[in-house]
C-alpha cells in the first residue's frame, strides 16, 4: 500500500511540473500596428476632374532590398533591421501605386483608361520603388526616406515612346523615430514625388 501511495504522489507531481513548465512556456499574443498611407495633394475644383488624358498606371515594382510589409530601419551604414511588429496595410508596391494613381485622377492632368486597349490609352505610367525605410542612424535627427523610378510613356500609332524617366527621392525629416512619425513623413514624401512629377509632365506640355 505504501509502495502505491509513493507511486502515485511520483506521478502527480511529474504531472503538476510539467503542466506548470507548460504554462510558464506560454507567452501573450504578439500584437501588431497596422499602418495604411495618406497623399495631401490639394483636390482642385471637381469640374476639372477627369479632364485630362487618358492614363494606365502599371503596378510598381519595388527593390527586393525593401519588398516587405514589415517597416524596415536603417541603424546603420550598412545595417537595416525589420519591424515584424509594425507594417503596412497591404502589400507596400500595391499600396504606393494605388496611392500615387488615385492623386494623379485627382489632378486635371489625367484621367483613368477605361480599358488597357492600347486605342484607349494616352500616356502609360510604370515605377519601381528603390528605397522604403526609416534612417535611424541618428536617433536625434531621423528621416523617412522614399526613392521611386518613375517612366512615363505615350501613345504613338501602335507603339508607346518614352515621354521621360526620372528617380525622384525623398528624404524628409521627421520629429522622433516612431511608426507614426514615420508613416507622416512618408505620406509628405510621397506627395512631394506626386507633385514633382506633375510639374515634370506640365513641362513635356510646353
Amino acid at each position: 500500500m505504501q509502495h502505491k501511495s509513493i507511486i502515485f504522489f511520483t506521478g502527480l507531481l511529474v504531472f503538476l511540473n510539467t503542466f506548470y513548465g507548460c504554462a510558464g512556456l506560454q507567452k501573450e499574443p504578439v500584437t501588431k500596428n497596422y499602418f495604411d498611407l495618406n497623399l495631401e495633394l490639394p483636390f482642385p475644383n471637381g469640374a476639372e476632374i477627369n479632364k485630362g488624358r487618358t492614363l494606365l498606371v502599371k503596378e510598381f515594382f519595388i527593390s527586393p532590398d525593401f519588398d516587405s510589409y514589415s517597416f524596415i530601419y536603417r541603424i546603420g551604414k550598412n545595417k537595416y533591421e525589420t519591424d515584424y511588429y509594425n507594417e503596412f496595410l497591404s502589400y507596400p508596391a500595391k499600396l504606393i501605386t494605388a496611392k500615387i494613381m488615385e492623386s494623379l485622377f485627382a489632378t486635371p492632368c489625367f484621367k483613368p483608361a477605361q480599358t488597357d486597349m492600347r486605342q484607349d490609352i494616352d500616356y502609360r505610367l510604370s515605377g519601381k520603388i528603390t528605397m522604403l525605410y526609416g534612417n535611424f542612424q541618428d536617433r536625434n535627427n531621423p528621416g523617412a526616406i522614399v526613392a521611386i523610378r518613375l517612366s512615363l510613356e505615350k501613345r504613338a500609332t501602335n507603339t508607346f515612346q518614352a515621354v521621360f524617366g526620372k528617380t525622384y527621392l525623398s528624404k524628409e525629416p521627421i520629429l522622433s523615430a516612431t511608426p507614426a512619425q514615420l508613416v507622416s513623413g512618408w505620406n509628405k514624401g510621397l506627395t512631394k514625388i506626386v507633385a514633382q512629377f506633375i510639374s515634370d509632365f506640365h513641362n513635356t506640355q510646353k
